[in-house]
């Protein structure tokens, strides 16, 4: 049985155009990989070699100090600078240059394979930890952190297949072609965090993926495992949202899945954390989706941490015309490329070349006719156009009854509104007004 959730609109998926297009190595990694030192939500890592140091693929080049993700090497070769570099979030951020030597030696000191059998949560928790998995579907929180807050508190594990971005196909793609490795990886989370069931959300457009899983479930016999094909909505990805259809349950506002015994992991951090715990394998490729109309070949790769985009765009044969705009993401929550020289990171999931057809170019927004359909769209209960109202009157007292801090800026008021009003970027620059407030107060 499945639960709705509130608001939510229907953009066009566009996945056709890759969604068929099976995981391809790169046919040669690039000679340069650049492996920037922040790569997690919580700050970055410290680099444990330098200049001149050979490393060989998994081997430890940044360890994190309290803060940030452990990074590993994703090809063999010499590190030959620390130096800034372009970063997909924006601007420039130190990272390590790495010469590749087409060898793919690998790294000699790679931990043991953990028993599955007798697997506990610190032995879980410390091997994610030192295989630097970060949250993988976008967020790049600490996986670790995450395990270690949820064991015993959740009944229910979710693993994030729903992938509701337009054009991206990457996840899909790994569940569908790695699907033993997931399951596993998903059951031994769930018996480290204690949970009594497991259920694979994806949206029922994937009726193939969902058939792949299906099958191994019954051959496993396994009982808790569900694998969850719901109606396409934007936005089922999201961490509130997929609770509230799976369980019914309803993240309270501020609060955390943990709040109502739920815990959400990405696929592609579920199949990242079987890789550490069962091969001893760190973070050190994924699937990436290029994809989008002005791409001359979109397809679906498996790639190293820190190739530059503009090698794996080279790789489905560049450009057939000028893009109006490249997004890392997808269209409604994607990020503005900025530098084709920026490298894919551990939450790169994919490169999205946009057309004049497909993207609607910034102009200037119109007059709010007062339509409510912000308020009927937005999946949080919020209601954009009366918090523009009080941004423009800059009322700060107005403005702190509106619940900013739960807006998720997944884009659908931005979408849904008929004069093409920014209201992603207002909601945003209201709470930003709000916290100013509250610190001068």
């Amino acid at each position: 049985m499945t639960h709705s959730f509130f608001g939510g609109v229907y953009p066009a998926t566009r996945k056709d155009i890759t969604r068929r297009k099976p995981m391809a190595r790169l046919p040669k990694p690039p000679k340069e990989i650049v492996i920037p030192l922040m790569m997690c939500a919580d700050g970055s890592a410290t680099p444990v070699v330098g200049p001149g140091d050979a490393v060989t693929v998994g081997q430890p080049i940044a360890k994190r100090d309290g803060k940030g993700a452990a990074l590993h090497a994703s090809v063999s070769g010499r590190v030959s600078a620390i130096e800034l570099r372009p970063h997909p979030w924006g601007g420039r951020s130190p990272a390590i240059i790495i010469q590749n030597d087409d060898r793919g030696e690998l790294y000699a000191g790679r931990p043991a394979p953990l028993d599955p059998r007798t697997l506990t949560l610190e032995q879980a928790v410390e091997r994610v930890e030192w295989a630097g998995v970060v949250g993988m579907g976008g967020g790049s929180f600490p996986a670790w952190e995450k395990m270690a807050r949820s064991a015993g508190k959740v009944d229910t594990l979710i693993v994030n297949v729903a992938e509701c971005e337009p054009y991206v196909t990457a996840d899909y793609r790994l569940l569908l072609e790695r699907s033993e490795h997931i399951l596993r990886g998903a059951q031994a989370l769930a018996r480290c965090l204690r949970c009594e069931r497991i259920v694979l959300v994806t949206e029922g457009d994937k009726l193939n993926a969902v058939e792949a899983v299906e099958r191994r479930l019954r051959r496993s016999g396994s009982s808790r495992v569900q694998i969850l094909p719901v109606r396409t909505c934007y936005p089922l990805g999201a961490e509130k949202q997929i609770i509230q259809t799976v369980t019914g349950r309803e993240v309270p506002p501020g609060g955390t899945p943990i709040d109502v015994k739920c815990a959400v992991f990405n696929v592609a951090t579920v199949y990242a954390i079987q890789d550490a715990l069962f091969q001893g394998r760190p973070v050190t490729h994924r699937a990436v989706t290029i994809t989008g109309g002005a791409v001359t070949r979109p397809r679906n790769l498996w790639v190293p941490i820190g190739t530059p985009l503009r090698y794996l765009l080279d790789a489905c044969g560049g450009l057939r015309e000028e893009a109006d705009r490249m997004l890392i993401g997808g269209p409604m929550m994607g990020v503005a490329l900025l530098d084709l020289e920026s490298p894919v990171m551990k939450d790169t999931n994919s490169l999205v070349c946009l057309t004049g057809w497909e993207y609607k170019p910034d102009i200037p927004a119109g007059v709010c006719i007062r339509c409510g359909k912000c308020v009927a769209a937005c999946p949080m209960h919020l209601a954009p156009t009366f918090i523009r109202r009080a941004l423009e009157d800059r009322d700060l007292k107005r403005l702190a009854q509106y619940h900013l801090e739960d807006c998720n800026a997944c884009g659908c008021c931005s979408f849904i509104c008929p004069a093409q009003i920014p209201l992603v970027e207002t909601v945003a620059q209201a709470a930003g007004l709000v916290r100013r407030g509250e610190v001068e107060q």
